[in-house]
């Protein structure tokens, strides 16, 4: 029994890593608010943000949608941030009745030559304060 029960812990690590990378990449695509979803207030707008917290080591996305928050339903896109190892590689989104951007980091910097938009694109150092559930 011992023996199964090494056997079997190893195998629970593997499948809650993988459980944890499932919400990862499914939270890069989530079109609607889904129900543990943050809400607050960003620079005036309603936003809801998910999921709510960044451990250190994350490698996955967060999104930030914009809209009521009466009707999350009808909340739309604003932001994607995309984490390797806990830093913001990637931020896509649109201004609000504007452009959209396509913001690369490397290095500790905006890649002005990869982003689209980079004009609308913040510093590294803001984007990594910006997603909810940061220290």
């Amino acid at each position: 029994m011992q023996r199964l029960a090494a056997l079997a812990f190893p195998c629970l690590v593997l499948l809650a890593g993988c459980a944890t990378q499932q919400q990862a990449a499914s939270s890069c695509e989530l079109s609607t608010v889904p129900a543990q979803a943050v809400f607050g207030v960003r620079e005036g707008l309603e936003t809801a943000t998910y999921p709510s917290q960044i451990p250190g080591d994350r490698t996955g996305c967060q999104r930030v949608w914009w809209g009521e928050h009466q009707r999350p339903d009808a909340m739309r896109v604003l932001a994607t941030y995309y984490f390797e190892q806990g830093h913001v590689r990637r931020l896509v989104g649109q201004v609000p009745g504007g452009q959209a951007y396509d913001c690369h980091y490397r290095d500790g910097a905006l890649d002005n030559g990869a982003s689209r938009n980079p004009g609308l694109c913040p510093d590294a150092a803001q984007a990594e304060r910006a997603p909810l559930g940061r220290p």
